[in-house]
């Protein structure tokens, strides 16, 4: 079993599993896209959660 690596963020207080990307957490954890993040560095690049430009052209006919 894979336990991700995790940190404690100074802006909302919680326990932060450092397997996602940045919006990912700031949507999960209510932080405005602004907000200075003390974890940045630590984040995947990927944005799993958001749509990708190929996702687009799976159900098309060709």
């Amino acid at each position: 079993m894979f336990d991700s690596p995790m940190e404690h963020c100074q802006v909302c207080g919680q326990m932060i599993a450092l397997d996602q990307s940045k919006p990912e957490c700031g949507r999960r954890n209510g932080c405005a896209t602004d907000t200075v993040c003390p974890l940045q560095k630590y984040f995947a690049g990927i944005d799993c959660s958001a749509g990708q430009p190929k996702e687009n052209l799976r159900d098309k006919e060709q």
